[in-house]
């Protein structure tokens, strides 16, 4: 069995709601076989990583790691909870199914890159296409197994919820851009 150490490193921050517990969660909802060689899960927030020099390169574009909501490093991820959770009001972070989304959406994004990594060695032009299409697949996964009990309610207000979810979409893109 992989084992994935979880740990928390914030500096002058506390979560708006507890993490660690959802994140044990999604991690439990990934084949075995695409955790190994993923040693650590490091929850922590932009501040603490002010100090780390250099610029990330994705897709032709520059950034530094704290303007990330999460990063992928040999074997160990990153995740800036302060960045995941900001575009959501707090209210809807104490929604359990909710607040596990919006990890597991930065969460398994990460562990795409480590599969590409491993499993899928070599220059690829599109690496955040393949860990989308790894998150999709896995965020699938678990909300067709955790979550089956939503899938009629989703259908129904599916309606009222993809404006609201446009919205969200449109000022995430503004705070990034």
């Amino acid at each position: 069995m992989a084992k994935v150490k979880v740990e928390e490193q914030y500096f002058d921050y506390t979560p708006p709601v507890r993490v660690h517990r959802s994140l044990r969660l999604l991690l439990r909802y990934v084949p075995e076989e695409h955790l190994n060689g993923l040693y650590r899960v490091t929850l922590t927030n932009s501040e603490n990583l002010r100090s780390v020099r250099g610029k990330i390169t994705s897709e032709k574009r520059r950034f530094r790691p704290a303007d990330c909501q999460g990063l992928y490093r040999k074997g160990h991820i990153f995740l800036l909870i302060d960045r995941i959770f900001s575009p959501y009001p707090e209210l809807f972070l104490l929604v359990s199914p909710f607040k596990t989304f919006v990890l597991g959406e930065v969460l398994y994004h990460e562990i795409g890159h480590h599969i590409h990594r491993l499993e899928e060695p070599g220059y690829r032009t599109d690496k955040e296409a393949v860990a989308d299409q790894w998150k999709d697949k896995f965020l699938q996964l678990f909300l067709r197994q955790r979550y089956w009990y939503l899938a009629w309610t989703a259908s129904v207000f599916r309606p009222i919820l993809r404006p609201i979810a446009a919205r969200l979409r449109e000022r995430i893109a503004k705070e990034e851009a």
